[in-house]
């Protein structure tokens, strides 16, 4: 196949999936925030314990992104602080941490307003983020049913 054929066969496909999903859309929509998506295994916030935490920096040495900053506290030691900016969440901090001074928790849909606040200093750690919840939402999951994606709510 020539260089011009291949390219209008391209072409040609992707108006095909154009149309396709112009006529049968394959999209779900969430209804944020009176549904909530059931994100399965995913990994959330991070908490930190400064009662157990030695300074060691491991932490801070393993996250690949380097969003974990040291802070000095009053007590002349160093706490971890986690920019969100930066952390790809793949809590590599918590398992390489030998006292488990960081631990995981639930907390999965962070938001804000600016990207000063995503930056978490030790003090801002040790106590979660305030999720606001005014009802409680339906928890849903998506599921592939045929090859075409549906919606399920989860009791």
């Amino acid at each position: 196949m020539s260089g011009v054929a291949s390219v209008v066969k391209a072409t040609i496909d992707a108006f095909r999936v154009a149309v396709k999903n112009f006529v049968k859309p394959e999209r779900i929509t969430i209804y944020y925030p009176y549904e909530k998506l059931e994100y399965g295994r995913m990994r959330g916030w991070i908490g930190l314990w400064t009662e157990k935490c030695t300074s060691c920096f491991l932490c801070a040495r393993i996250c690949p992104t380097n969003a974990i900053k040291m802070y000095l506290a009053p007590n002349t030691k160093r706490y971890p602080g986690i920019d969100y900016g930066r952390c790809i969440m793949c809590h590599f901090c918590i398992d390489v941490c030998p006292t488990e001074a960081l631990y995981p928790t639930d907390i999965k849909e962070l938001a804000w307003y600016d990207y000063k606040e995503m930056i978490y200093t030790p003090d801002m750690e040790r106590e979660p983020p305030r999720v606001q919840d005014p009802f409680k939402p339906v928890k849903v999951a998506i599921k592939y049913v045929g090859g075409v994606p549906k919606k399920v709510k989860i009791q």
